[in-house]
């Protein structure tokens, strides 16, 4: 009996993450044609941004990291937000404010991404004996990080493709919030540039993106040598 009714149900549990997958991907669809449709976009252009924390006054911190916390959801970018930051608050507190709202931003798109989209997904993977499907804990943090890092990285795509991985929530957080300090310092100080347009600010944003992107570019090539030298061993290993 107890057979016939696992059997029973078997068709079932597996039409779950199908589901799962397909609710994620109607509630993607629907955040972005809300975006594209209604006016949010335009109300997340630096001048209204600026405009509606100066009327916040000290409620103004709280509400940027609530429209942190929820702009991946609209597929908004994240780079408005650290630049309000850094013209209202200065490069340091602004880079803090921001990048703590960009991590709760990636967190709720990540646990959504993990909940609903990943079952079906890994299950595909695990079909195909894919190598992403368990993922050494070292290269996750490293090519998260990398990805934060990289100025011109999607940072939506970043991480829905995360939480689809099951990244490892600690590695996840860490490794976005480290790798998203040089951007958001990056932003923060043209921010404040906008505010107080000097030779320091111009040079401070300016050595940063240097940095990022020349950092990012040196890491990569040592990622790229280190994930050769793993495919290389386990090939060994296999034979």
């Amino acid at each position: 009996m107890d057979g016939e009714e696992s059997a029973a149900a078997t068709p079932a549990d597996g039409r779950k993450p199908v589901v799962r997958a397909a609710i994620f991907a109607t509630v993607c669809l629907a955040l972005l044609t809300a975006s594209l449709l209604l006016p949010i976009r335009q109300w997340w252009s630096m001048d209204r941004l600026v405009a509606w924390a100066s009327r916040l006054g000290w409620r103004a911190p709280a509400c940027i990291l609530a429209a942190g916390a929820t702009a991946p959801l609209f597929f908004l970018p994240r780079w408005p937000i650290a630049m309000v930051s850094g013209l209202l608050y200065g490069v340091a507190r602004g880079t803090i404010l921001a990048n703590v709202a960009s991590t709760l931003g990636a967190l709720a798109q990540y646990a959504l991404a993990r909940s609903m989209l990943a079952p079906w997904f890994r299950r595909i993977l695990e079909r195909r004996r894919s190598a992403w499907f368990d993922i050494p804990t070292d290269h996750a943090f490293l090519g998260l990080f990398l990805l934060r890092a990289f100025p011109l990285s999607n940072f939506v795509a970043t991480n829905i493709v995360a939480g689809t991985l099951r990244i490892r929530l600690r590695i996840y957080l860490a490794a976005s919030f480290l790798g998203m300090i040089p951007s958001s310092l990056m932003y923060a100080a043209w921010g404040k540039l906008m505010k107080e347009p000097s030779p320091t600010w111009y040079a401070i944003a300016g050595a940063m993106l240097s940095v990022t992107i020349v950092g990012t570019w040196w890491a990569q090539r040592r990622f790229g040598a280190a994930q050769r030298a793993a495919s290389a061993s386990r090939g060994r290993a296999g034979t």
